[in-house]
Protein backbone atom coordinates (compact mmCIF):
# COMPACT_ATOMS: atom_id res chain seq x y z
CA UNK A 1 0.00 0.00 0.00
CA UNK A 2 1.18 3.13 -0.45
CA UNK A 3 -0.12 6.25 0.78
CA UNK A 4 -0.17 9.40 -1.21
CA UNK A 5 -0.48 13.09 -0.39
CA UNK A 6 -3.71 14.44 -1.63
CA UNK A 7 -3.36 17.12 -4.41
CA UNK A 8 -6.21 18.97 -6.94
CA UNK A 9 -5.83 16.79 -9.61
CA UNK A 10 -6.66 13.27 -7.63
CA UNK A 11 -10.08 15.28 -7.22
CA UNK A 12 -11.71 12.81 -9.74
CA UNK A 13 -10.36 9.83 -7.80
CA UNK A 14 -11.48 10.87 -4.84
CA UNK A 15 -15.02 11.40 -5.55
CA UNK A 16 -15.25 8.40 -7.13
CA UNK A 17 -13.77 6.46 -3.96
CA UNK A 18 -16.06 7.87 -1.65
CA UNK A 19 -19.30 7.96 -3.89
CA UNK A 20 -18.59 3.62 -3.62
CA UNK A 21 -18.96 3.97 0.07
CA UNK A 22 -22.45 3.97 0.53
CA UNK A 23 -22.32 1.79 3.78
CA UNK A 24 -20.25 5.08 5.75
CA UNK A 25 -22.48 7.16 4.06
CA UNK A 26 -25.47 5.38 5.65
CA UNK A 27 -23.79 4.86 8.84
CA UNK A 28 -23.20 9.05 8.75
CA UNK A 29 -26.57 9.69 8.14
CA UNK A 30 -25.64 11.42 5.15
CA UNK A 31 -26.37 10.90 1.30
CA UNK A 32 -23.76 9.58 -0.98
CA UNK A 33 -23.50 13.16 -2.64
CA UNK A 34 -23.95 15.11 0.78
CA UNK A 35 -21.24 12.49 2.08
CA UNK A 36 -19.16 12.77 -0.71
CA UNK A 37 -19.52 16.82 -1.03
CA UNK A 38 -18.23 17.60 2.85
CA UNK A 39 -15.00 14.82 2.88
CA UNK A 40 -13.53 16.42 -0.89
CA UNK A 41 -14.38 19.78 1.33
CA UNK A 42 -12.28 18.70 3.92
CA UNK A 43 -9.37 16.86 1.97
CA UNK A 44 -9.10 20.63 -0.08
CA UNK A 45 -9.42 22.48 3.27
CA UNK A 46 -5.72 23.98 4.62
CA UNK A 47 -4.56 22.34 8.21
CA UNK A 48 -5.14 18.85 7.06
CA UNK A 49 -2.75 16.55 6.10
CA UNK A 50 -5.00 13.92 3.53
CA UNK A 51 -3.55 11.02 1.94
CA UNK A 52 -5.13 8.57 -0.63
CA UNK A 53 -4.08 4.96 -0.11
CA UNK A 54 -3.48 3.19 -3.50
CA UNK A 55 -3.09 -0.56 -4.26
CA UNK A 56 -2.20 -1.38 -7.74
CA UNK A 57 -2.98 1.96 -8.71
CA UNK A 58 -6.11 2.56 -7.36
CA UNK A 59 -7.25 4.20 -4.39
CA UNK A 60 -8.68 1.60 -1.68
CA UNK A 61 -8.72 3.90 1.33
CA UNK A 62 -8.70 7.99 2.57
CA UNK A 63 -7.41 9.25 5.50
CA UNK A 64 -7.50 12.81 7.20
CA UNK A 65 -5.42 13.89 9.83
CA UNK A 66 -5.11 16.76 11.93
CA UNK A 67 -1.76 17.13 13.32
CA UNK A 68 -2.56 19.56 16.14
CA UNK A 69 -5.94 20.38 17.21
CA UNK A 70 -6.59 23.75 18.48
CA UNK A 71 -8.01 23.25 21.76
CA UNK A 72 -7.08 20.28 22.76
CA UNK A 73 -3.01 19.94 21.08
CA UNK A 74 -3.49 16.17 20.61
CA UNK A 75 -3.12 14.66 17.03
CA UNK A 76 -6.82 13.66 15.18
CA UNK A 77 -7.61 11.69 12.86
CA UNK A 78 -10.59 12.82 10.92
CA UNK A 79 -11.41 10.88 8.47
CA UNK A 80 -10.16 6.92 7.81
CA UNK A 81 -12.24 5.15 5.32
CA UNK A 82 -11.26 1.79 3.63
CA UNK A 83 -12.71 0.78 0.91
CA UNK A 84 -16.05 -1.45 1.45
CA UNK A 85 -14.69 -3.97 -0.96
CA UNK A 86 -11.80 -4.63 1.47
CA UNK A 87 -13.66 -5.00 4.55
CA UNK A 88 -12.56 -7.71 6.96
CA UNK A 89 -9.47 -8.78 4.93
CA UNK A 90 -6.64 -6.73 7.48
CA UNK A 91 -5.96 -3.97 5.07
CA UNK A 92 -7.52 -1.61 7.57
CA UNK A 93 -4.96 -2.78 10.31
CA UNK A 94 -2.01 -2.87 8.00
CA UNK A 95 -2.88 0.67 7.06
CA UNK A 96 -3.39 1.48 10.17
CA UNK A 97 -0.26 0.38 11.43
CA UNK A 98 1.50 1.93 8.98
CA UNK A 99 -0.23 5.90 9.07
CA UNK A 100 0.87 5.15 12.90
CA UNK A 101 4.61 4.35 12.59
CA UNK A 102 4.77 6.78 9.41
CA UNK A 103 2.85 9.88 9.85
CA UNK A 104 1.27 10.25 13.41
CA UNK A 105 3.94 8.82 15.90
CA UNK A 106 6.58 11.52 14.12
CA UNK A 107 4.44 14.27 15.39
CA UNK A 108 2.81 13.39 18.76
CA UNK A 109 2.10 10.93 21.40
CA UNK A 110 -1.63 11.15 21.97
CA UNK A 111 -4.20 10.28 18.87
CA UNK A 112 -7.69 11.11 19.21
CA UNK A 113 -10.89 10.33 16.94
CA UNK A 114 -14.46 10.62 16.79
CA UNK A 115 -16.79 7.35 15.94
CA UNK A 116 -20.68 7.03 15.40
CA UNK A 117 -21.82 5.53 18.40
CA UNK A 118 -23.88 3.27 16.66
CA UNK A 119 -20.92 1.80 14.45
CA UNK A 120 -20.13 -1.01 16.64
CA UNK A 121 -17.80 -2.73 13.90
CA UNK A 122 -15.68 -0.07 13.87
CA UNK A 123 -15.55 0.82 17.35
CA UNK A 124 -14.53 -2.56 17.78
CA UNK A 125 -11.82 -2.28 15.47
CA UNK A 126 -10.13 0.90 17.25
CA UNK A 127 -10.32 -1.10 20.63
CA UNK A 128 -8.04 -3.56 19.25
CA UNK A 129 -5.87 -0.69 17.60
CA UNK A 130 -5.19 0.53 21.54
CA UNK A 131 -7.71 3.57 21.75
CA UNK A 132 -10.24 4.03 24.55
CA UNK A 133 -13.64 5.91 25.22
CA UNK A 134 -12.88 9.20 26.84
CA UNK A 135 -16.16 11.12 26.31
CA UNK A 136 -18.72 12.02 24.50
CA UNK A 137 -18.55 15.09 21.50
CA UNK A 138 -21.07 17.55 21.03
CA UNK A 139 -21.25 16.58 17.35
CA UNK A 140 -24.83 16.19 15.93
CA UNK A 141 -24.05 12.76 14.95
CA UNK A 142 -23.07 12.03 18.52
CA UNK A 143 -19.96 10.81 18.04
CA UNK A 144 -17.47 9.17 20.45
CA UNK A 145 -14.60 10.06 21.22
CA UNK A 146 -11.75 7.75 21.96
CA UNK A 147 -8.03 8.74 23.18
CA UNK A 148 -4.72 6.26 22.38
CA UNK A 149 -1.52 7.43 24.54
CA UNK A 150 1.44 6.21 23.43
CA UNK A 151 4.47 6.62 26.46
CA UNK A 152 7.48 7.61 24.84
Amino acid sequence: MKLASYKAADRARLEAFLRRQQTFAALSGQTIDAFSEENVADFEADGTISLLVEADAEVIAVVDLLRRHPVDGSLWLGLFVVDERYHGNGIAQSLYEQLEQEQMLPFHSVFRLGVLQHNERAYRFWQRQGYVYEKESVTARGDHVLIKTICP
